[in-house]
């Protein structure tokens, strides 16, 4: 019974490759994203990215597998099978980057993820960037296709981020992408474009974009 129960557990988790196995569609993603990025995306000079370990830092590509039925589709239809390549593009002093591919099925082509982030408009108060004038606003979007410090979560297929400003942290950065019928939708936001000690006065950050709200 226990070995039954493990097996149909096992069964309905995500797949995902990890260590020495490298898909057979893995080049082609890594081309997509080295075409598109060019040296921002140049994976650190490694001729051969390492799959990414369990518990890892980033510092290699993964591969998820997942399948979705559409919105256009009819509930007879096939689910499309998905493939979701995590693809590690190069790091700095305390950020990595990543850029995501997304093969699916009914296309014969692997295709770039974009990520809707807002464009923010705000200013400081002081020459220390300690404090805000007034909260930031959305002024538009911009779409990305390299995200810092990057992870997913398989089993709710979410991407976030999160970005250091600097290497203590103090002022950062994060989104959420949520895919939703096919694609990544930006579904939260948040900033802390503050810097030095925190100032009990003001917000510690500030979520600028959450979806219905």
């Amino acid at each position: 019974m226990k070995t039954l129960l493990a097996a149909l557990l096992c069964a309905a988790l995500p797949s995902i490759t990890f260590a020495a196995d490298r898909p057979e569609g893995l080049a082609a993603a890594e081309a997509v994203a080295k075409a598109a990025f060019g040296t921002d995306c140049d994976m650190n000079g490694m001729t051969e990215v390492p799959m990414a370990e369990p518990d890892g830092e980033g510092f290699g590509h993964s591969v998820y597998r997942f399948s979705y039925r559409a919105s256009y589709q009819s509930a007879t239809d096939p689910e499309i099978e998905a493939e979701l390549y995590q693809l590690f593009c190069g790091s700095g002093a305390y950020n990595v980057r990543h850029a995501f591919v997304l093969k699916v099925s009914d296309t014969e082509s692997p295709k770039l993820v974009s990520f809707a982030t807002p464009d923010l408009d705000y200013a400081y108060t002081d020459d220390e960037m300690g404090r805000l004038k007034a909260e930031p606003k959305v002024r538009g979007y911009r779409a990305t296709g390299l995200l810092v410090n990057a992870t997913y979560d398989a089993e709710k297929r979410i991407i976030t981020s999160h970005t250091a400003w600097r290497g203590i942290g103090d002022a950062w950065d994060s989104g959420t992408w949520t895919f939703i019928n096919g694609d990544f939708v930006l579904t939260r936001f948040e900033v802390d474009p503050t810097y030095g000690e925190q100032d009990p006065a003001v917000p510690e950050s500030y979520v600028v974009y959450e979806a219905g709200k």
